[in-house]
């Protein structure tokens, strides 16, 4: 591992070398491969780890750092561990570039929290021009709950991976294209891939080889040689120039600035020297656990009782509770926009807005896509009914069961 203090290009100009750290942290699967088959024992990257590697690595490398979580499947297909990963981040580590690689169909999805938790730039999957050679690549695909057959997947792979790339140039997030060459399968198709990742605005892209997985239907097309490489990779440079790939994020992440972090000398490092402090221990009380003091936001249609669902809700009423008693501090409308009545949160941001501060939201009951969007940004999301006296102190003092206190 070299430093990554400046180094110099061919051109004698000082470039600034950035670490590389690429995590699997998505545990779940959107496309079924034929040259990468899911496995759903490989190891992927949860939460906690994501910060724990991110915090070693600010610690102990000098220079910039890019993260880069990818599979072993779509990140967008497991937004518990991603959201969540991407808002801590934010949070904690604002320095860092983040960037997702994708297959594409689900960025409509999660498109304003992408937007919201500021991803620094997007790398979309995309080994196919054609339908047939994409069917030669997937072998279906698992996507809004439904198992689709290989047709149906490659179909949905080429013209979301379109899609998504479009999307992401109007949102004026950096989006590259990455196509993995696997000989005798798409080697035909790259200047076409090219053509049209750039005419979808794309700013760059990138080929990588294919590595065989032993066992998988693709394994015996092997791995392509280096003039195949240096030759596709000349063809994708003819389709998009210089000029793109020097702008923004992605110039800044130009292969010859990458420094891979070695994710074994991380895990070899102490890495409780880069964990925060404790809390100071607080001794329990003699029966109930201490209250918490925090703010609570609540969908009541009285003040008394909880009794109204999040999606329903126009407004929250803010409650402070402190260790001895609850005060009401006033009344925060909810966005108006139709899609809440769907899924309880409408337009993210404004969604945020009206929860920021909160430590808990509180509905007799809350769609998943709330509860998932609320737990992202670190805001308990708690449904359940009853008085609201009784059931704020049971949230202050956290003895709400986790089948209470989760969304339904």
């Amino acid at each position: 591992m070299t430093t990554a203090d400046e180094t110099r290009s061919t051109d004698a100009q000082p470039r600034l070398g950035v670490w590389h750290l690429v995590l699997p942290a998505a545990p779940h699967p959107l496309l079924l491969r034929r040259d990468r088959p899911f496995d759903p024992a490989a190891p992927s990257t949860a939460v906690a780890d994501v910060l724990r590697y991110v915090s070693v690595a600010r610690r102990v490398l000098k220079g910039p750092l890019a993260l880069e979580i990818e599979g072993p499947g779509d990140p967008l297909a497991s937004p518990e561990t991603v959201l969540r990963s991407l808002a801590l981040l934010r949070e904690h580590h604002p320095d860092v570039l983040v960037g997702l690689v994708i297959d594409g169909p689900l960025l409509p999805d999660y498109a304003e929290e992408v937007e919201a938790f500021e991803v620094g730039y997007l790398v979309v999957r995309r080994d196919a021009a054609t339908a047939r050679t994409a069917r030669r690549l997937v072998e279906g695909a698992v996507f809004r709950g439904d198992t689709l057959a290989r047709d149906a997947a490659a179909d949905l792979w080429l013209e979301e991976a379109s899609r998504a790339t479009r999307l992401a140039a109007r949102m004026g997030i950096p989006v590259a294209t990455r196509l993995t060459l696997v000989p005798t399968v798409n080697a035909g198709e790259v200047a076409a891939v090219a053509r049209a990742a750039r005419a979808d605005g794309a700013r760059r892209m990138d080929v990588v080889p294919h590595r065989p997985a032993p066992g998988s239907p693709l394994a015996r097309s092997g791995v392509p040689t280096a003039p195949e490489i240096e030759g596709a990779r000349a063809e994708a440079r003819m389709a998009f120039g210089t000029a793109e790939a020097e702008e923004g994020a992605l110039g800044w992440l130009a292969p010859d600035r990458l420094q891979a972090v070695n994710l074994d000398v991380l895990d070899a490092l102490d890495v409780l020297r880069a964990l925060p402090a404790p809390p100071p221990a607080v001794p329990a009380a003699p029966v109930l656990p201490p209250r918490r003091a925090q703010l609570v936001a609540v969908a009541t249609s009285d003040g008394t009782l909880v009794d109204t669902p999040l999606a329903a809700a126009s407004l929250l009423r803010v409650y402070a509770v402190t260790e001895d008693g609850t005060r009401f501090l006033g009344a925060r409308p909810l966005p108006l926009d139709p899609r809440r009545r769907l899924d309880g949160v409408g337009d993210a941001q404004a969604f945020l807005h009206a929860v920021v501060g909160c430590r808990a939201v509180l509905a007799t009951t809350i769609p998943p896509r709330a509860a998932t969007l609320l737990g992202a940004v670190g805001i308990r999301a708690v449904a359940r009914g009853g008085p609201v006296e009784e059931v704020l102190d049971r949230i202050a003092r956290g003895t709400l069961r986790h089948a209470e206190a989760g969304g339904a």
